[in-house]
């Protein structure tokens, strides 16, 4: 597996140096000068963009701002790494997923020479590429650095991106790959949760653990049919996570229940939750980040899963995973119950497939239908008002299904 570094305010605690250079520079060019703990709101883009918001708004010039740049860099490379250090933790994981045989790379913001200097300096041998700010290369958000990684490595296997801001967040998106966000940095952990930012690990180590489910769980899906494909999986963790935090519960056990929750489907659909469940306690890596009382709900959980079952999930863990993984987008759900018409029946025609999907909608989703929403989520209420009405509006559904159908062929 590729794991991709942001480093500053994720791998380094780089907010000293930063802030000592960029009062020297200002200094030096007539400007006033922040308390360093005033730094960690101003970084995040690269050193330009640290220098404009240092300045007073007036002077905020393209001109002025390469002016104290001059100052800044030479001052910067000399004293990069008087009070900057990796954070508690951090040398370890490094050690342990090199020695786990994943290839590991820095994508940075910072100017490139001070990134390469600064990472070899302080963890020297262990990155296979380290790629900071470079000319004519956009820098993040814009996905490029995550390419140029990919490229360099010629990646054939999944990928990791950790970082500790919303530029990190909006990289690894740009990207399409995972994003997990740290909250020791720079950034909050309330302004990652403000802005919606999913997957929140409080110490370096909890990122074994999301390297193993993106590793080896989550490319499972791969082999299931069209509508419980990996996105299905990331989908009903992104939404396991809000209503985990909405509801006071364990963030990282409603994780790893999102992540197993139709595993049984390598079997069969029937019993998939039940088999979801047992695949879960089976799996011994679990053991290392969760006592046994802690599995035992999560495979309760994972086996309420099922909109068809008939009584209450038996936890909130469960009543969490039901509504994540209801994901009552109209047409989204249109899609996946002609995805599964088209994988029972693969050599019917349109009017079968429509036929067996309007009787499944009205079966699961119409007033009477056996789905029930255990949290009455607003996202799932609204969505299944209008889904009803769209099952009830035969050729407005009609035209969709056969929308969706005449792209398959």
């Amino acid at each position: 597996m590729t794991i991709i570094f942001d480093l500053d305010g994720t791998l380094l605690n780089t907010i000293d140096d930063l802030g000592y250079a960029c009062n020297y520079a200002l200094e030096q060019t007539g400007y006033p000068t922040h308390r360093i703990a005033d730094y960690p709101r101003m970084v995040g883009n690269g050193i330009n963009n640290l220098i404009r918001r240092a300045m007073p708004e007036s002077e905020r010039t393209e001109e002025n701002v390469l002016r104290v740049r001059a100052h800044f860099v030479p001052y910067y490379n000399e004293h990069n790494c008087d009070y900057t250090r990796p954070y508690e933790g951090i040398p370890e994981l490094l050690a342990m997923l090199k020695a786990q045989g994943h290839q590991l790379a820095v994508a940075s913001n910072k100017y490139q020479a001070a990134t390469e200097k600064i990472v070899e300096h302080f963890f020297p041998g262990i990155f296979d590429v380290i790629l900071g700010e470079r000319e004519g290369i956009e820098r993040k958000p814009n996905p490029q650095i995550v390419y140029d990684i990919l490229s360099t490595l010629n990646i054939q296997h999944s990928t990791l991106y950790i970082g500790d801001s919303l530029v990190d967040r909006d990289t690894a998106q740009n990207a399409n790959v995972p994003f997990v966000a740290c909250s020791w940095g720079f950034v909050s952990r309330e302004t990652l949760v403000k802005n919606g930012v999913g997957r929140i690990i409080d110490k370096p180590e909890e990122l074994l653990l999301d390297v193993y489910i993106q590793q080896s769980i989550l490319t499972q899906y791969d082999a299931f049919d069209g509508g419980h494909k990996r996105d299905h999986a990331e989908t009903v963790i992104r939404e396991s996570l809000k209503l985990a935090r909405a509801y006071d519960a364990d963030e990282t056990m409603a994780y790893v229940i999102a992540a197993y929750h139709d595993l049984g489907l390598k079997f069969d659909r029937e019993k998939h939750h039940i088999h979801s469940g047992e695949i879960l306690m089976a799996d011994e890596n679990l053991q290392q980040w969760f006592t046994h009382e802690q599995l035992l709900i999560m495979r309760d959980a994972v086996e309420d899963h099922r909109a068809s079952g008939k009584n209450p999930p038996r936890t909130i863990y469960g009543a969490i995973v039901a509504e994540a993984d209801r994901q009552i987008d109209p047409l989204t759900v249109i899609h996946r119950t002609m995805a599964y018409s088209l994988k029972l029946l693969p050599d019917a025609d349109f009017d079968m497939l429509y036929q067996r999907s309007l009787d499944h909608l009205h079966e699961k989703y119409a007033e009477g239908g056996y789905l029930k929403l255990w949290l009455n989520s607003e996202r799932n209420v609204q969505g299944l008002a209008q889904l009803r009405a769209l099952i009830h509006n035969e050729p407005e559904l009609r035209k969709l299904c056969r929308e969706w159908f005449d792209k398959q062929q």
